[in-house]
């Protein structure tokens, strides 16, 4: 061995590695500030670092999720802007396709009753009675879906077309006698458009009470307990609301046409 050279210590090359591994994962919390690593986790990750000789990887998003908060966690899903856009879409549907309807019952009154006196009372019953039907799944899958995009505007849209009918066919406690007062003849079939709505509303509570009460009183050891399993629910849902529909066209429709 010549004179001035030096074999590297042990210590001196650990602690080069380790100061190599802080340097990185320093590094990786400036890309990442919401990460708060204690001197605890970037020990480990060095030692881990010196155990497989090779230097830090790059931290994967579930890395990065498993050393953030919970508040972080719920801070990086929320979406304010989307909800923003959402609400303001919700309140325009609200009034403007309702506002619509009415302002053409009331204009337009000639021209609505030559379109609805060669309207089948069942055939607008049946398509008022799906459309909300189908504005209730929307807002359903919405929900389940993490308010995706294109369930929230399925519902919107579906929304609209239900509070556009609801205007021409003037849907309010007493609509008999307003659809009567501004369609006369024809006042059947808006009473059928009305009919139709309630119907798929009146389904909708009843299976809102259904399900709450088999979640109260059915145990979860009882066969009964799939009824709250998400599909079985779906399949429920649409069975009252058929039953709703066929009470709808078959008796309750006749009262008003």
């Amino acid at each position: 061995m010549a004179d001035g050279q030096r074999i590297p210590s042990a210590e001196s090359t650990t602690g080069e590695v380790k100061a190599e591994g802080e340097t990185q994962m320093l590094s990786q919390t400036a890309i990442h500030p919401h990460i708060e690593l204690s001197s605890d986790s970037v020990a480990s990750d060095s030692a881990d670092s010196q155990s497989a000789g090779a230097p830090v990887q790059p931290l994967t998003d579930e890395q990065i999720e498993a050393k953030l908060s919970y508040a972080d966690i719920q801070r990086r899903k929320s979406r304010p802007r989307f909800w923003l856009l959402f609400l303001l879409s919700l309140l325009v549907v609200l009034i403007a396709p309702y506002g619509v309807g009415r302002w053409l019952a009331f204009n337009r009154t000639g021209r609505l009753i030559t379109m609805l006196s060669s309207i089948d009372p069942r055939g607008i019953a049946l398509l008022s009675w799906s459309v909300t039907v189908f504005c209730f799944v929307s807002l359903l899958m919405a929900f389940l879906d993490s308010m995706r995009v294109k369930w929230t505007a399925a519902f919107l849209f579906f929304l609209a077309c239900v509070q556009f009918i609801s205007g021409f066919c003037l849907l309010k406690a007493r609509f008999w006698f307003s659809t009567y007062v501004v369609y006369g003849s024809a006042a059947g079939v808006a009473n059928a458009a009305n009919v139709g709505i309630l119907a798929a509303a009146v389904g909708l509570a009843v299976f809102a009470v259904l399900y709450v009460v088999i979640l109260v009183v059915v145990k979860k050891s009882s066969p009964l307990n799939v009824l709250t399993e998400d599909w079985a629910a779906l399949i429920m849902f649409w069975a009252v609301e058929i039953i709703a529909l066929v009470v709808c066209v078959f008796s309750v429709l006749r009262m008003f046409v």
